[in-house]
């Protein structure tokens, strides 16, 4: 039972580097609050949860601790598991993206999620809380720029083997399920599949060109069809240096449309979206909030509290791991791939 129907507590199950922003990001969403933390480090445990509220032991800290939402924030390969042992315990989840690594375990997740169906899972999908990928998917969805013909994913990503030294668990496919396009690509490759619909195949290739020592990949690209006859090409990079922008790295998308066409740049340090050759379309923001994150955690929260429809549930989210996989698999067998379905 919730104590308090204003707010939803939280308690964290990995404290790695995703997980303080998550913290930060609480601190501006009133109705979330952390009120414990697990880790495998313990100081890292009290640096989210706090010194009286940071455990080793996740048998323990469900145990003690008295929280409405085990928020997962570990390496990719143990989501199921975590899920299914959070849903166990009668708690609700919000799951770091990717949902898992494999369709299998997908499918097997959103079975869980059917069987516990007073439960909610929400998937951290966070840039469908962007006001201006939002702004992008309902003006396509719309019709706003009438018949898309194609479109343009680019994920312009730095990052160095010290980023893998923080997280050695991103090195291998093991445990990471892959490397920049699950890792980074997947947020922004989410808006693209949410704006065109539903992929059909894909043409993919990936390799690792630059960053030593890693078993996945650091570069990543696809031709993709959707069902309803639309093309895309994913450009997904996590070796762009000196970086594409001062404050952070750079996603973007191009729709090219019969009347017109869009242009989204972001999310650091402001999103921007352009329309040409069609005028500027207006909608209502999704949800309310400083930063897409936050939003995002205040939306998840509303889910709960007040059964407001949630943007990412483990169907969507699902299409992201489907279609990368895909790519995966069509590096590998030189062909064109289709995609699975859930």
């Amino acid at each position: 039972m919730m104590g308090n129907k204003e707010l939803v507590r939280v308690g964290v199950i990995g404290c790695g580097m995703i997980s303080k922003e998550y913290k930060f990001a609480c601190k501006f969403v009133k109705n979330t609050k952390i009120v414990a933390a697990m880790d495998l480090s313990l100081d890292r445990a009290k640096n989210i949860g706090g010194k009286g509220h940071a455990y080793t032991n996740i048998d323990e800290m469900y145990e003690k601790e008295d929280f409405d939402v085990a928020y997962i924030a570990t390496p990719h390969n143990l989501h199921k598991s975590m899920i299914k042992q959070a849903f166990e315990q009668g708690k609700h989840v919000f799951c770091e993206k990717p949902i898992t690594i494999s369709v299998e375990d997908a499918r097997e997740i959103q079975h869980m999620d059917n069987k516990y169906d007073d439960l909610k899972l929400g998937i951290d999908y966070q840039y469908r809380y962007d006001h201006k990928c939002y702004n992008l998917v309902r003006g396509i969805q719309d019709n706003h720029l009438g018949k898309v013909y194609y479109a343009n994913c680019n994920v312009f990503f730095c990052r160095t083997l010290n980023y893998f030294d923080k997280g050695p668990w991103r090195t291998q496919w093991e445990t990471s399920g892959g490397g920049t396009m699950l890792i980074h690509g997947s947020h922004i490759i989410d808006i693209l599949l949410w704006a065109l619909g539903e992929p059909k195949s894909v043409i993919g290739r990936y390799d690792t060109l630059k960053v030593e020592n890693i078993e996945v990949e650091d570069v990543g690209f696809g031709i993709v069809e959707f069902k309803n006859g639309v093309y895309a090409q994913i450009n997904n990079s996590m070796i762009i240096h000196p970086k594409m922008q001062l404050l952070g790295d750079k996603v973007e998308i191009q729709v090219f449309g019969e009347k017109g066409r869009c242009h989204y740049v972001g999310p650091w340090p402001r999103p921007k979206l352009k329309w040409k050759g069609v005028k500027k379309y207006k909608i209502e923001k999704n949800t309310k909030g400083i930063a897409h994150l936050g939003r995002c955690i205040r939306a998840y929260a509303e889910w709960i509290l007040n059964d407001t429809p949630f943007l990412n549930t483990i169907e969507e989210s699902s299409r992201v791991l489907r279609l990368i996989l895909a790519i995966y698999k069509s590096s590998k067998s030189g062909n064109k791939e289709q995609i699975e379905k859930l």
